[in-house]
């Protein structure tokens, strides 16, 4: 259930629909597994994009460790919020007929702080629940478990991902499966993560058992005196049961205090992107609450990111089950993508700091030319400087110089799916079109590329981007990008720029990318995740 590697900047090489499962982001399966007994796993978690049924809308793994807490990876939740996610809890069949009683709504994503890539390690995450649930808890196997466990120790590791391990095709079943491989010693490991015990390896030198996409995030397990314990977090790996390459899990052990810390009962949003802004002066509240049982004092409140000031803190003492709030007034000036942060130190002996972030993207409100082609009821439609070039139904990307880029924003787009036709032709690996959805890289492509596009909508009020970017001067194919056909879907019909309805094919049902990228950067890092 290794995530096939994604690093951080995406060099995508992508597969066809027919590779992929229902439309979803790609993900990887067990391979070389068994079916799992229904009741042999009661924490195991799927998380499930919101608004999508569960087999279709499923992603990665986690796992419930108590509570109203889910324990998953970074690189599955890395810039999602709450309102993106569901996680279905104690469930073996993805399409059940109970499964929607098992359903439940995210409130807060906690990412490590230290996350960057899966690459570098910290690819850690616990979700908050709206309230607790009653399901059995997974046993987080601690140092001293870790520390004496020999090479050789067979693991299980399960999950609904990939069941092809090769790189070409995909098998997804419905089925929780699982799979016994051993742990490896670390010197064995991949060389980014030898000297550190943030990460370790398993599997066989020979390949053939694994982890693979759709596996991220959930759970690897050991066998002890009081059943099993989760001793790693699906991360990457590879390809999936390659000889030679092992997967890489999240040493849980290693972050005992943050999970303990982010589990105690402080409730905020990590970071919230508030949408597309023009220039000017803007105000934000951020909101703590406390249910730690206790009351806990802040101080030394500091903002960072683009200029702003706070002007109003209620959070130097925050008594248990009551809320606080810090608002700052910060200045978007930079047409493009921004980040706000304000950091807190408390006195709470598990939670030494909050960390409470803002994004948004500063543009300008689009030519009449940019706003004809998109039309589209109840949105608005900006533009960066360099703007594209509306032409009837088609949007085409302007010239550009050496690392420019052009940038056509949409927001306020109900909750579905947004689908157009893209033709691009640009130098492969230098020059992309990337499309971002709600702050967040979805998908880009690069080279030439012509295909439909499907993009899912999970928020009640959304916000797509999508941005020619230009690295390098060197002319290639037609050096440009064209979009056309802009289709929104919501509640069962599809509305097209002319305002006429048409109808839903299957794979407009909202959901995922219909492609899965590779990076080639020296060692490539592939997530085991699907895109959606």
């Amino acid at each position: 259930m290794h995530f096939k590697r994604i690093l951080s900047f995406l060099f995508l090489a992508p597969l066809s629909l027919s590779q992929l499962h229902a439309s979803e982001e790609m993900s990887q399966r067990i391979i070389s597994g068994t079916k799992s007994d229904s009741d042999s796993w009661p924490f195991m978690v799927a998380l499930v994009s919101k608004n999508r049924d569960v087999y279709n809308g499923q992603f990665c793994g986690a796992s419930f460790i108590g509570e109203r807490y889910i324990l998953t990876a970074a690189h599955c939740v890395e810039g999602k919020e709450g309102q993106d996610l569901d996680a279905v809890i104690g469930i073996s069949d993805l399409v059940q007929v109970d499964a929607v009683q098992h359903r439940y709504s995210v409130k807060e994503v906690y990412v490590h702080e230290g996350y960057v890539d899966v690459s570098t390690g910290n690819d850690i995450a616990i979700l908050e629940l709206e309230n607790d649930v009653n399901y059995t808890a997974v046993n987080l196997a601690d140092q001293y478990l870790r520390n004496n466990l020999s090479a050789g120790e067979l693991l299980t590791v399960m999950g609904w991902g990939d069941q092809d391990p090769s790189r070409d095709y995909t098998q997804f079943k419905s089925e929780l499966y699982q799979v016994t491989v051993p742990l490896v010693e670390q010197s064995l490991c991949p060389n980014i993560i030898r000297s550190e015990d943030n990460a370790f390896c398993a599997g066989f030198v020979s390949g053939g058992y694994d982890s693979c996409q759709g596996d991220s995030g959930g759970p690897i397990v050991v066998a002890s005196a009081g059943g099993f314990e989760q001793l790693g977090i699906v991360s990457w790996g590879e390809g999936c049961a390659e000889a030679g390459n092992y997967g890489v899990y999240a040493n849980v052990s290693h972050f005992t205090d943050w999970i303990a810390g982010k589990t105690q009962g402080l409730s905020f949003h990590q970071l919230e992107f508030v949408g597309a802004k023009t220039a000017g002066l803007y105000t934000h509240t951020f909101s703590i609450r406390n249910t730690t049982g206790q009351s806990i004092h802040t101080s030394g409140a500091v903002i960072n990111g683009s200029s702003g000031v706070i002007t109003a803190n209620s959070c130097a003492e925050l008594r248990s089950n009551e809320s606080c709030a810090v608002t700052i007034l910060y200045t978007v000036g930079t047409l493009d993508f921004e980040k706000v942060s304000v950091s807190l130190s408390t006195d709470h002996p598990q939670i030494s700091s909050v960390a409470l972030a803002l994004s948004y993207i500063g543009t300008e409100v689009a030519g009449v030319s940019v706003s004809n082609v998109v039309r589209i009821a109840n949105t608005n439609v900006y533009s960066s400087p360099n703007a594209w070039i509306g032409n009837s139904n088609t949007l085409q990307s302007p010239l550009l110089n050496d690392n420019e880029f052009a940038q056509m924003t949409i927001s306020g787009l109900a909750v579905g799916s947004l689908s157009f036709d893209m033709n691009v032709s640009t130098e492969k690996n230098y020059d992309y079109l990337n499309v971002y959805t709600n702050g967040s890289l979805y998908t880009r492509f690069s080279g030439i590329e012509s295909r439909s596009v499907g993009i899912n909508l999970p928020r009640h009020s959304n916000t797509v981007v999508l941005e020619y970017k230009k690295d390098r001067g060197v002319a290639h194919g037609g050096d440009r990008v064209i979009i056309s056909n802009l289709t929104h879907s919501v509640t069962g019909q599809s509305v097209r720029p002319d305002g006429n309805a048409v109808e839903r094919s299957s794979s407009g049902s909202g959901g995922a990318i219909n492609w899965v990228y590779l990076l080639p950067l020296g060692l490539l890092t592939l997530v085991r995740r699907r895109f959606i």
